[in-house]
């Protein structure tokens, strides 16, 4: 199983701009045959910050995932709307 999060940092002013975009990913993403899980979250300490946490099945999975057109198309629209490049973060699961 693959985990990660994928976090977000919206410039001043873009933030419902970016909750728009991220959000547009959710439907497809959880149609992927591989999803197992897909949330996003907006933070409530940081302004302008949402968190993907994802899950799924296996290597391939994210692999085709990642390779999807509305994910491509995403990576595109993010410029000029965010502060930063987005971090991802994978886990290994303990438990």
């Amino acid at each position: 199983m693959i985990h990660l999060t994928a976090t977000f940092d919206a410039k001043d002013g873009a933030e419902q701009d970016l909750q728009t975009l991220l959000t547009a990913l959710i439907e497809p993403t959880r149609n992927e045959s591989g999803c197992v899980s897909y949330r996003l979250f907006k933070d409530t300490n940081v302004a302008g910050r949402f968190v993907f946490q994802e899950q799924f099945a296996d290597q391939e999975a994210f692999d085709f995932h990642s390779q999807q057109p509305y994910l491509q198309n995403l990576l595109g629209q993010l410029d000029g709307i965010l502060k930063g490049e987005p971090v991802i973060t994978f886990f290994e699961e303990i438990e």
